[in-house]
């Protein structure tokens, strides 16, 4: 009797550690970690230089070299009134942009759009764009709000931007007739409201793999 008991507690013994050892090794094959022996996450990261190895956090005379790039192949920001006047030329370098922001839902809103400006003082780079209404401007029409513009020039540019003044030109009809707003506007028909917005640069990445042309 007691044989057979100590038989049986030692075949139940048997089982659970085999069965132990077959859950330990499906666990492992299958990659699961338990919560509680993963390692620590950070609050924040680097967003720049961790998050690829393809781009370039730009800094002291590489920064001040590419602003100076974009500078020259950035539009002027003509009106249609400035377009009309004699002796205007179109600037003969300029490249198109895309302009990012994000929704509030958390998706991205992109829109491609040739009216945009670098200026720089030496200290402080800033960027302004003319964009008639939509969802990726209302984005940005706050101060402080940030978004991100894709330039393609000799390199790639990746310029993160941060909301600094805004001016809203509503529309009317005196002012579309005298020329008041962008030659790219969408027109009278639309009626939609136009937004001139500069924003600081305040990082700017180069990127060697390609971006949207």
């Amino acid at each position: 009797m007691k044989k057979s008991v100590f038989r049986f507690l030692a075949l139940a013994l048997a089982l659970c550690c085999l069965m132990g050892v077959a859950a330990f090794a499906s666990g492992e094959a299958s990659g699961e970690v338990e919560a509680d022996s993963l390692p620590p996450v950070e609050d924040t990261v680097d967003a720049y230089t961790s998050a690829s190895t393809t781009r370039t956090l730009l800094e002291d005379d590489d920064l001040q070299l590419a602003i100076a790039e974009l500078a020259s192949v950035s539009d002027d920001l003509a009106t249609a009134a400035d377009a009309a006047a004699s002796g205007y030329e179109a600037p003969a370098d300029a490249v198109i942009a895309q302009v990012m922001s994000v929704n509030d839902e958390g998706s991205v809103s992109l829109s491609t759009i040739h009216a945009w400006k670098v200026d720089s003082d030496g200290e402080e780079a800033t960027v302004t764009i003319v964009m008639t209404d939509g969802q990726t401007i209302r984005n940005l029409i706050e101060e402080g709000d940030r978004g991100t513009i894709l330039v393609h020039a000799d390199q790639y540019y990746i310029l993160h931007v941060e909301t600094e003044s805004v001016t809203a030109l509503e529309y009317s009809d005196d002012a579309y007739e005298n020329g008041a707003f962008n030659i790219d506007y969408s027109g009278a028909e639309n009626q939609l409201t136009e937004y001139t917005v500069t924003l600081k640069i305040y990082a700017l990445e180069s990127s060697m793999v390609f971006m949207f042309d």
